[in-house]
This record gives structure tokens, sequence and C-alpha cells, in this order.
């Protein structure tokens, strides 16, 4: 049977309204949950409200176990929430070190290793963002991790439970907030889990809301990847039409890197692009206002942490031109993903010369086919998800 997915339909999806089922007059009821050290700025009073008609809140009940400083500010929850957004896409021991809502490190278990050496994974991607972050992980927390957590300052860490005296372990440090969460696998990830009373909701500063429903993926795993996209391009002087498809399988680690990337995805702003090596991000672009941008970023902020974790000397405006200096190049073998297509060529260009050697992305741009050019040239895989996970906050 001839290779190729058919994917050329898929750009029509950004053209197509999705019809909606919401009233002409939206009635959302907020219960007090609690208060607030203060909102995203010590000026801003906060307190948090929970949603009335659905028991998700209840279920998944962020609360403190060690308080510190006063409590959480509203940035601690928002930290909490979004990894939590990231983590119950991964059965596998994870953990996401949090800063201003996005992931500066993320791994889940390669190879069995331990808990507390996925956190110093996580935490060492990017030591410097580390500083000052909320540590969020899917397991009960150990002794051993528990010391790794007190090596550098976090503000708080968050865990579903504390394993006898790492609470004890914590105390050494009395601003540290000690946070517990419950039913991580009750969030909903995939399309047709119940999202039954919940909203996405964007406060707009005049007087209005937007109100969508929440993110759900349809990647539940490998099966429901493209993996051969092929696009149609009909050439308009000559009618003549021309198929692109991608010609390289992902290998078993590069597929597990695409979807760690992917999912990790769900929880950076966009523009968001997410390095990812063995289970493990090894940079992040997020919030760019172009994609080659978020790549180039990506690309630079990888250089400089591997120089930082190899203690090289560098000066600060060097960025990518003092990676020779490395004694490995971190972006050899990884793999990345991008939130919404590529418009152009140019980001599988530059991450193929770096040593990427996989992609996984939306698809549906104009440009699919010189993208899918790019991809066989330089001898990557590339799947498609066909779904767009923007994020603006």
């Amino acid at each position: 049977m001839p290779r190729g997915t058919d994917v050329t339909a898929m750009k029509r999806t950004y053209r197509t309204p999705v019809e909606g089922e919401f009233p002409d007059e939206l009635m959302i009821g907020l219960e007090s949950e609690s208060g607030l050290r203060y909102g995203e700025n010590p000026n801003q009073p906060a307190a948090v409200y929970r949603f009335k008609g659905t028991s998700l809140p209840k279920l998944t009940n962020i609360r403190l176990a060690k308080t510190g400083k006063g409590g959480l500010s509203a940035t601690n929850f928002m930290d909490v929430a979004r990894a939590l957004e990231i983590l119950k896409f991964f059965e596998a021991p994870s953990a996401a070190v949090m800063k201003h809502l996005i992931p500066s490190g993320f791994a889940t278990q390669h190879e069995k290793n331990s808990l507390d050496d996925i956190y110093k994974k996580a935490r060492d991607a990017d030591a410097r963002s580390a500083f000052g972050s909320i540590v969020v992980m899917n397991r009960p927390l150990d002794k051993a991790t528990a010391e790794a957590v007190m090596e550098s300052y976090v503000e708080g860490i968050a865990v579903p439970e504390y394993e006898e005296g790492t609470i004890e372990i914590l105390q050494r440090k009395k601003d540290i907030r000690a946070i517990q969460f419950s039913n991580l696998d009750k969030l909903p990830r995939f399309i047709g889990d119940d999202v039954e009373g919940l909203y996405d909701l964007k406060v707009l500063p005049t007087g209005r809301v937007i109100a969508q429903k929440p993110y759900l993926s349809s990647i539940k795993g490998p099966e429901d990847l493209v993996l051969d996209p092929l696009v149609r391009k009909k050439d308009k002087e000559t009618g003549l039409e021309t198929t692109y498809v991608v010609k390289r399988d992902p290998t078993p680690n590069e597929l597990r890197d695409m979807l760690t990337a992917w999912y990790v995805n769900l929880g950076v702003r966009s523009n968001g692009i997410v390095f990812v090596k063995e289970g493990v991000t090894v940079a992040i672009g997020a919030g760019q206002q172009e994609r080659v941008g978020a790549v180039e970023q990506a690309i630079i902020k990888t250089y400089q942490k591997a120089m930082d974790r190899e203690e090289v000397t560098y000066s600060s405006l060097e960025g990518a031109s003092a990676r020779e200096r490395l004694s490995v190049n971190p972006l050899e073998g990884a793999v990345f993903s991008s939130d919404a297509f590529f418009p152009f060529r140019d980001s599988i260009d530059i991450s193929a010369e770096v040593g990427v050697t996989a992609v996984i992305q939306p698809g549906g741009s104009v440009r699919d086919y010189e993208v899918i050019e790019a991809v066989n040239e330089h001898n990557m895989a590339m799947a498609f998800t066909l779904e767009r996970c923007f994020a603006h906050f």
C-alpha cells in the first residue's frame, strides 16, 4: 500500500466556524474556596473561587500541607494548576518545574530512573529559571527527592502525598510551602471527557469575558498521530498536482519524546516550542510573536543552559555562538513540538542544522508541502496531530 495519509484538507479547519452551545445569557455560579496572600502583585487582593455545578474542584482539592511566607499567592496557585494540566497526561513518574505559569523544565521517567533523579533533570534543564520556582510532581514525595528539593531555592512543592519524614525535611526552610492535591487522574484530558459545568474564561479589560470550553486533546497515544502526512498541491498555471509525503517513520525513542514534547506544549504560552531528549525538556521557547523566533530562542537557551551545567564560561550575549565549547551537542537526537503549524520551512531548517531529528506539529499550513520537503531533505521524521494547542492565558 502506498505510503501517505492525506491531510491536505487540514488547513480548512482554520477557516471553519465551530458551533458551540452557548446561551444568550450565561449564568456561571462561583463559590468561595480560599483566600490568597495576594494576587499576581502585592497590591492586588485576591481569592480563589470554584465553579458550582461540578465536583472537579473538590476532587482535586489543592491545599496547603505546610504553610510558609504567609500562604499562596495567585501566581503560586496558578503554577500548580498549570503544572497539573501537563502532568495529567503522564502515567510515569514526572516532574514539572514551574516559573510564571510556564515550565522551565520538565522530565518524565526514562529507563526507570528514580523520582529524585527525575526532579534534578527537570530542575537542571534550566537551573537559573528554577530559582524561586514551584515544583510539581505526580508521585508522593520521598526523602531523597525532598533532600534534592532543599538543594536550591524553591517557593513551594506540590505532590499528591508526603511520605513520612518529608515534611520535617522541608521544615528546614520556613518559607517553603508544601502543597497537596488529589485525584490528578480525574482532570479531563481527552475529547469526550466530561467537562459539564467547566469553562475556560478570559476576562478582558473592556468589561467583557470570552468563555470557551476547556482544551481537550485527541492524542491519547502514538496511534492517534499521523506519522506519514501527505499533502497535495496543484500548480495554478498547469493544473498538475504534486503529492508530498513524509518519508521516514520516527524511532521508538523519537516517538516517545515527541509525545512528551506535545503534552508539555499544552502548558506553554504561544508561540510555543518544546525541545525534548530522553524524556527531559532541553529548552522551551515561549510567548514569541513569530514561530521561528520561538525556535531560535529555544535553541539559544539550550546551549546557554548546557554551558551552565558544564560550568563553561561564556558571555551572556554569545548565545549559540559559544556552543563549540560544549563537550556534547545537547540537541543531537532531540525532537521538538510546535503548538501550531509552521508558516515556512525555516524552523525545520534551523532545527536540523543543530541536530534535531524529529518534529511533531498540528499541520494545516498552506506551505505544508514546503515543510515536508524540508523534513525529507534533512531525513527527519514528522508527525501531525491535526489539532492546535494555542495558549495565551
